[in-house]
């Protein structure tokens, strides 16, 4: 339990990480490092949080010798990074389980974990909310179970990410080991989050249900792409002679969050000369409403605990 309290405390330190702290001194000096890439640092703090709240020390062990790489990092921060690796090597070698973990659930919420169910704090407040003389206004079965939907599906929670061009994801249940979402897009881009572990054969199918006037075109063409944790694109489809987009099989390199990106034909992402996305370009030019299917991914209450 001693080892619990040290993650709860650490956890509870700071905001600046969201709930990740190991100190203001390593907070600064990370911010400060030059990293090869401007978000590198950024990514691998949020990587980081995601592994410990999910228990899986692994991968948080991983990101946090990769922290440790930085380079101008002060001594006694370099010494605070090392001194809670050990700390969950240690956590590995007794499979430890500390759940729940003080400041995980903004971390976790709609990703379809336990405990984390991704209603906002008010949910029921703005259901059964008050106006005018204070009359209660009671909402229909209908809604109420929509709203439940809703949350249950994840799609009340945007992806805290430091990436800007995924900056908008909404989050998508997988606690079955699939998830489906729908949506409509046209000139922008629709973004999901999910969760998937390192060996994961992915499945992606985009299904466009209905098509409407577009910029340029009405027609059911669709572009997808994915995305890991860092913004690389690992794999994109198109619609080709009226075959929908689908991603098949498609190997997920590393325990974390990947981004599903929905478009129409014209808007694409700009990738720097390693292949990570830094922005979009162009509008797009059709019009459809899909849903989305995500399937063979490790269900996600197993994260961590494999």
């Amino acid at each position: 339990m001693e080892g619990a309290m040290h993650v709860r405390s650490w956890l509870r330190l700071s905001a600046i990480w969201g709930g990740l702290s190991l100190g203001i001194a390593l907070v600064a000096a990370l911010a400060a490092a030059a990293p090869v890439r401007a978000q590198s640092t950024a990514t691998l703090q949020n990587s980081l949080q995601l592994a410990v709240c999910l228990n899986d020390w692994d991968t948080a062990i991983a990101h946090a010798n990769q922290l440790e790489q930085v380079p101008g990092l002060p001594i006694k921060t370099l010494a605070q990074l090392v001194a809670f690796r050990r700390q969950m090597q240690l956590f590995r070698q007794n499979q430890t389980v500390v759940n729940p973990i003080d400041g995980c659930e903004p971390v976790l919420a709609g990703f379809g974990l336990p405990g984390y169910t991704g209603r906002p704090l008010d949910f029921d407040r703005g259901v059964y909310s008050s106006v005018g003389t204070g009359t209660p206004v009671v909402a229909a079965d209908q809604t109420l179970r929509q709203y439940e939907a809703l949350w249950q599906a994840g799609l009340g929670v945007t992806a805290d990410t430091t990436l800007d061009p995924l900056a908008e994801a909404q989050r998508i249940n997988t606690r079955s080991g699939s998830g489906v979402t729908t949506g409509a897009v046209s000139r922008r881009i629709d973004i999901y989050a999910f969760l998937g572990a390192q060996g994961d054969s992915a499945d992606l199918d985009l299904t466009v249900i209905q098509q409407r006037p577009g910029v340029l075109y009405t027609d059911d063409a669709a572009q997808l792409f994915l995305f890991d944790a860092e913004g690389r694109l690992l794999a994109e489809a198109r619609t080709t002679q009226g075959i929908q987009p689908r991603l098949a099989a498609t190997t997920l390199p590393a325990n974390g969050v990947y981004y599903a990106a929905v478009t129409t034909p014209q808007h694409r992402p700009l990738l720097d000369e390693g292949g990570f996305i830094t922005s979009w370009q162009g509008i797009g030019t059709s019009a459809i409403t899909y849903t989305l299917i995500i399937d063979g991914l490790t269900p996600s209450p197993e994260l961590g605990l494999r």
